[in-house]
C-alpha cells in the first residue's frame, strides 16, 4: 500500500516499474486497507473446518462496511510510518537534496580565517571565492588570478572583518557621522574609503605627496586574527625582521591598532627567530666618531668588511664539490645604507673589482674605513701603485683618476669593536640569510637575488623610533636618502597625464 501511494521517481528501478504499472491499471480507484480480522480472503487461505465455516458470518456476508449504503473507510487507524518500515525504506533511493546553510559574517570569519594561517593563501582563496560569484552573474574568467583579483579580494576580506570588530564605527561611517567619543578611532580620523569600502586612517597629511596608502593606510582592529596574520605574512616576506621594522613596514599600508606590542608579540614567539638569536654579553657604548656624526652623502664615507664563506652549486648540479664565495658589504657612515657585492675569493683583485662594481652604481667616495686584513692593506697598496701610474703629467687620465683617489682608514689590528658598524652588516645579513636559506645550497643567480632582497630589506628599515601617532610623518629609512622612498612602498601611479576631468570621475 506505501509503494502504490508514493511516487515511482522515489523507488528503486525494479520495485519502481511494477508500480508505475499497479497505478496506470488502477488509475481511477481508490485503494483503502483492510484489517486481517474483517477480510474475507484470509478465512479460506488460513483454513477452517466444514463445521467452523457453516456458521462463519464474515465469509457468507462479508464484512460490515460492505453492507453500509454510502462506503466508508474501513479503518479508523493511520497506515503504518513509513519513517520506520524497513521494508518500504530499503525499496527507496539514495537521494540528496541541496540545502543553504545561512551563517552570519562573524561566524563565517571564524571559520574562514581558521583554513590557513598563511595570509597569501587565505587572500587567493577568497578571490576565487569573488570570481565564482561574479561568474555566476557575468561572463566567465578562468585561469591565474590577476593582480586586480588579488586586490579586491584583500580589500574585500579586510571590509568584511572591519563591519564584524568594528561595526557600530563602520555604520556610522557608512551613514556620514562621526565615531563616537568612546571609540578607539576617534584619534585617529577615520573616513571610509569608497573605492575599497574600508576604513582609512585620515590624520592631517592629506596635502603631503607621500603615498595615498602611507598617508591614509587600513585600520586593522586590535586583537583580531587577520591583523595577527597580516603581521606575520610581512615579518616572513621580509627576512623575519625585528619588531620595530616590523612596525615600520606594515604602517606603509595598514595601521593596526596595538600594533606595537603586536610587531613585538610576534617576534617573540616566531621560532625561527628564537632560533637564530642567541644572546650575548653587552658592553657600554662608546662615543661616535667625528664620520659618524657629520653629514654627507651617501657612501661618501663607507665602512668595508667581508661576510662568509658560502657554498653555492652550479645550475644542474646534484653532487659534487660545491664553490664557495663572500659577501663584500659596503656600509655609508651616515645613512646607514647598505650595499652588498659577490666576490669568489679574499684576495685583492677580488675586492678591487667589488669596489670598482659598488661605485660604478652608488658613485665615488672618498674614505673608506676598513679592517686590518691583508687583503685590504694589498688592496691599499695597489691602489696607491696606481695613484702614483696615473699621477705622470704626461698621461692624459691623470688629472681624471687622481681626483678619484681614496682615503683609506684602518682600524687597529685584532680589534673588530673598532668597526662596530659593518660588524653589525654582517650580523644583519647572516640574521636574514639563515632565517630566509638555512643549510639551503642556492645557484649564484638564486644567492644573488636573496642578497639583493636582504639589501633592500636593511635599506628599508627606520632609523628612529616609530610614533604612534597617526598626523606623524613617515619615519627616515637609508631607502630615503638612496631612492627617495622605502624599497617595499607600494609605488602609486602615474596620474599626471591624466586630465582633471578623468581624475575627478
Amino acid at each position: 500500500m506505501t509503494w502504490i501511494q508514493t511516487s515511482p521517481h522515489r523507488l528503486k528501478t525494479f520495485v519502481a516499474n511494477r508500480v508505475v504499472k499497479i497505478q496506470r491499471l488502477t488509475q481511477n480507484c481508490e485503494w483503502q486497507h483492510v484489517p486481517s480480522n474483517l477480510n474475507p480472503a484470509d478465512v479460506l487461505s488460513r483454513g477452517l473446518v466444514p463445521e467452523q465455516l457453516i456458521g462463519h458470518n464474515l465469509w457468507w456476508n462479508g464484512p460490515p462496511f460492505l453492507q453500509e449504503p454510502v462506503p466508508v473507510n474501513c479503518v479508523d487507524q493511520q497506515l503504518a510510518d513509513t519513517s520506520t518500515d524497513t521494508r518500504f525504506l530499503c525499496e527507496l533511493k539514495n537521494i540528496t537534496s541541496p540545502s543553504l546553510i545561512t551563517l552570519n559574517s562573524s561566524d563565517f570569519l571564524t571559520s574562514f580565517l581558521n583554513i590557513s594561517n598563511n595570509y597569501r593563501k587565505l587572500i587567493n582563496v577568497f578571490s576565487y571565492i569573488l570570481r565564482f560569484i561574479d561568474n555566476c552573474r557575468n561572463q566567465k574568467q578562468r585561469g591565474l588570478l590577476s593582480a586586480a583579483e588579488i586586490q579586491e579580494g584583500e580589500y574585500r576580506l579586510i571590509s568584511l572583518v572591519q563591519q564584524v570588530a568594528l561595526a557600530e564605527d563602520f555604520a556610522n561611517l557608512s551613514n556620514q557621522k562621526q565615531v563616537t567619543s568612546a571609540s578607539k578611532l576617534k584619534y585617529l580620523s577615520p573616513f571610509l574609503d569608497t573605492s575599497s569600502n574600508v576604513i582609512r586612517v585620515g590624520g592631517r597629511l592629506h596635502n603631503s605627496d607621500l603615498s595615498y596608502h602611507v598617508k591614509h593606510p587600513i585600520v586593522l582592529p586590535k586583537g583580531h586574527a587577520i591583523s595577527n596574520l597580516i603581521m606575520q605574512d610581512i615579518h616572513i616576506r621580509n627576512g623575519y625582521v625585528g619588531a620595530q621594522t616590523l612596525l615600520h613596514l606594515t604602517r606603509q599600508n595598514f595601521w593596526s591598532i596595538g600594533g606595537r606590542n603586536l610587531a613585538r608579540s610576534i617576534v617573540h614567539n616566531c621560532v625561527i627567530c628564537s632560533r637564530y638569536n642567541p644572546q650575548f654579553l653587552s658592553q657600554k657604548m662608546g662615543d661616535l666618531p667625528e664620520e659618524r656624526c657629520t653629514p654627507s652623502l651617501p657612501f661618501n664615507i663607507t665602512g668595508v668588511d667581508f661576510c662568509g664563506p658560502f657554498y653555492i652549486k652550479n645550475k644542474f648540479q646534484r653532487k659534487g664539490p660545491l664553490q664557495k664565495i663572500y659577501v663584500s658589504i659596503f656600509i655609508c657612515f651616515v645613512t646607514r645604507a647598505v650595499h652588498f657585492e659577490i666576490v669568489s675569493d679574499l684576495t685583492s683583485d677580488s675586492f678591487i673589482a667589488a669596489l670598482k662594481r659598488f661605485m660604478a652604481r652608488r658613485g665615488k667616495i672618498s674614505t673608506i674605513f676598513t679592517d686590518n686584513g691583508r687583503n685590504f692593506v694589498g688592496a691599499h697598496n695597489e691602489l696607491k701603485r696606481l695613484f702614483k701610474l696615473v699621477s705622470n703629467p704626461d698621461n692624459i687620465l691623470a688629472h681624471y683618476l687622481g681626483s678619484e683617489k681614496i682615503h683609506w682608514n684602518f682600524i687597529p689590528p685584532k680589534s673588530a669593536h673598532f668597526g662596530g658598524l659593518w660588524e653589525a652588516g654582517v650580523k644583519s645579513f647572516k640574521f636574514h640569510f639563515l632565517r630566509a636559506v638555512g643549510n639551503l645550497k642556492l645557484t649564484y643567480e638564486e644567492f644573488l637575488t636573496v642578497s639583493n632582497q636582504i639589501e633592500g630589506i636593511l635599506n628599508s628599515r627606520p632609523l628612529i623610533p616609530l610614533s604612534s601617532d597617526a598626523n606623524d610623518l613617515q619615519a627616515l629609512s637609508p631607502a630615503h636618502f638612496l631612492v627617495g622612498r622605502p624599497i617595499s612602498a607600494v609605488v602609486e601611479p602615474n596620474l599626471t597625464e591624466f586630465s582633471d576631468n578623468a581624475l575627478k570621475r
